[in-house]
């Protein structure tokens, strides 16, 4: 997919099938105005695709009272997704509420038909524990359904993960995530979700989204099981927090240090402030929303917590879970660049990497990961660019060139103490 003109973003080419992709670069580069409109995309897609294409590419071939078998029209689905990115890119600018000039701003797939025709047929689909599958080296389909009423709902996913390279769903954690939970029992969840969203367009859609789902999670205990991935959030509680996020029958989140001792949400750290969203998404709805946002996860957290935290997200991705940050931390960079090397030594054979504490849920395979770096060119506009992976990971120039320049002063300085001025 080719975004152009998108506020301080002159143009970039994303690739949606890498489960783990990274944004970095300096600030005012455009990060969080390209992870918003990802976000925003897949979000007005759901509920707006199939109203809105004339062009349906779905044919339903046979119909049981539970099984549906059907066959997908590759050149109609192209035909379509193209359809819906002409008719809703500058609705979908409304409900990122940022300053962009609606006029110039472009969205197109980058695909052709025959690339995309050939694709499909090999690509293979399975949602919802095989509820939706379509094997390899074909067009047919089968869906088991839930009810016999929810064939539409069915496709809507099925479609949504042709569109989005296997995504379903998308949650995202802002960088006002933190006061969105701090303040979330003053809001009101129906002024921020209208059944007409068009006509409501208050705040950016991540963030009229994070506010609604916050009350959702104080307001109504809807937590009555645990998502597949729930040992991800004891995992940061354990080795992150010591300490557990708990939502009460009243609706407030707590903080425990122990059985005896919890806090409220606002008398928390802030570590704990920025991370409890994390450990919800975690425990509780990972598989409703199989792509996660987050923009800088680093934040408040100590280089220790952050090189965990990166730890943690591998497993995730490793689990089945996808990720697009949006980071300027060394640490978390250079965290993910040893896991690649820790796969590289694992498929050699080699497990000298056990020594120093990784496993097998730690590698990360550079074909899983899609760093970009968002970088001012001389006409100010930024340019986007994916940057190469290999066995030892990938550089980030931007951040390189600080962490050099200020080890160079350190160490001018430290010589000119040393031997010019020795008793000073």
């Amino acid at each position: 997919m080719k975004i152009s003109n998108l506020g301080p973003i002159d143009s970039m080419v994303i690739d949606m099938s890498k489960p783990f992709i990274l944004f970095a670069g300096d600030n005012g580069t455009g990060k969080t105005y390209a992870a918003t409109f990802l976000y925003t995309l897949i979000k007005v897609f759901s509920v707006s695709f199939d109203s809105q294409s004339e062009n349906n590419g779905v044919t339903i071939t046979q119909k049981q009272e539970r099984i549906v078998e059907g066959k997908l029209n590759a050149d109609d689905l192209y035909d379509s997704f193209c359809e819906f990115l002409d008719k809703e890119q500058k609705w979908i600018l409304r409900f990122m509420n940022l300053d962009i000039k609606v006029d110039l701003f472009k969205c197109k797939i980058v695909t052709t038909k025959e690339e995309w025709r050939k694709e499909l047929f090999q690509k293979s689909v399975s949602i919802f524990y095989d509820y939706v599958v379509k094997k390899a080296n074909s067009f047919d389909f089968r869906v088991k359904l839930f009810s016999n009423d929810d064939i539409s709902v069915m496709q809507s996913y099925l479609k949504r993960s042709l569109f989005f390279d296997g995504i379903i769903g998308a949650k995202m954690l802002t960088a006002e995530r933190s006061g969105i939970y701090t303040f979330s029992r003053e809001l009101s969840a129906g002024r921020l979700r209208n059944p007409d969203e068009r006509l409501n367009i208050r705040y950016p859609k991540p963030i009229a989204d994070g506010l609604a789902d916050a009350v959702d999670d104080v307001s109504t205990k809807k937590f009555s099981y645990y998502s597949d991935h729930h040992e991800f959030a004891d995992e940061i509680e354990q080795i992150i927090l010591h300490g557990g996020i708990t939502v009460t029958k009243e609706g407030e989140i707590k903080y425990h240090v122990s059985k005896e001792t919890e806090l409220g949400f606002n008398d928390s750290s802030s570590a704990i402030k920025t991370l409890a969203p994390l450990v919800l998404y975690l425990r509780y709805s990972s598989g409703q929303y199989n792509v996660l946002f987050i923009d800088e996860p680093e934040l408040n957290l100590h280089p220790k917590n952050q090189i965990l935290l990166a730890k943690i997200f591998v497993k995730m991705i490793n689990a089945g879970l996808r990720l697009v940050i949006s980071t300027h931390s060394d640490y978390i960079i250079r965290e993910i660049n040893n896991m690649i090397m820790v796969d590289g030594l694992n498929k050699a054979g080699d497990k000298i990497f056990t020594n120093k504490g990784y496993d097998e849920s730690l590698c990360l395979s550079q074909d899983k990961f899609a760093p970009y770096l968002f970088q001012k060119g001389n006409n100010g506009k930024v340019k986007v660019e994916p940057l190469e992976v290999d066995r030892y990971g990938f550089n980030m120039p931007s951040i390189d060139e600080a962490i050099n320049s200020q080890n160079d002063v350190t160490n001018t300085f430290y010589e000119v103490l040393k031997y010019d001025h020795p008793n000073n």
